[in-house]
């Protein structure tokens, strides 16, 4: 294994840490899926957040519709190929699998679960967001891929990891409570579930054995 193609995708240092972030999220999203489930009207959380972010979606009405794009599956299955290119130029193999497969598994477990719940808003199967899960499991994505490329320390790469997903995570699912099309707790499932399931792959895939380099002929 080269110095371009690290063996792991969590460091060491950060897998427990990132273990224990999984754990947390599966936890909040059973929580969450347990209180909500069946249910088609806004919880007092969901109102009060309702209150805040509105007035954002009415005044910067075209950021907000833009912001909610890139979270859609076109630009989640786009933005996934280039990551996923840009890793194997990069010599990240494992990263590129990543690239594809974690937002495709999110979008997937989104999808399914949505009629599996069965929360809906204005008629329409709500949790968990899939424009969030999408967007969320994308920028943990960059996170990891930035941390291979820098190598920061255990604060630096935990720092980046929740920079990568709440910037881009939470300003998607901010964008799609500001247009009036998800309740903010189905934001917060969507985010679970795209951590749930990128760093759970990448734990997995850690647990895979290292193809040893080949040998030249002397």
């Amino acid at each position: 294994m080269t110095a371009a193609d690290p063996p792991v995708l969590v460091p060491g240092p950060l897998r427990r840490p990132v273990a224990v972030l999984v754990a947390a999220a599966a936890l909040t999203f059973v929580g969450l899926a347990v209180r909500y489930a069946g249910t088609s009207t806004a919880s007092g959380i969901d109102t009060r957040v309702d209150a805040v972010v509105d007035p954002l979606g009415s005044a910067h009405q075209w950021l907000i519709r833009h912001t909610a794009a890139i979270g859609s599956p076109p630009s989640v299955v786009v933005l996934g190929l280039v990551l996923s290119v840009l890793c194997l130029l990069l010599g990240r193999r494992r990263l590129a699998v990543l690239a594809v497969v974690g937002p495709g598994l999110t979008g997937l477990c989104t999808t399914l679960l949505k009629p599996a719940l069965g929360r809906t808003f204005g008629g329409w199967y709500a949790f968990p967001s899939g424009h969030t899960g999408g967007a969320t499991a994308v920028g943990l994505v960059v996170a990891l891929l930035l941390i291979s490329l820098l190598r920061p320390g255990r604060r630096g790469a935990l720092a980046i990891l929740a920079t990568g997903a709440l910037v881009v995570g939470g300003g998607v699912g901010a964008a799609m409570v500001a247009s009036n099309l998800h309740y903010p707790t189905d934001t917060v499932g969507g985010f679970c579930t795209a951590v749930v399931v990128v760093c759970g792959c990448a734990l997995l895939l850690d647990r895979l054995p290292t193809r040893p380099p080949p040998r030249h002929a002397a």
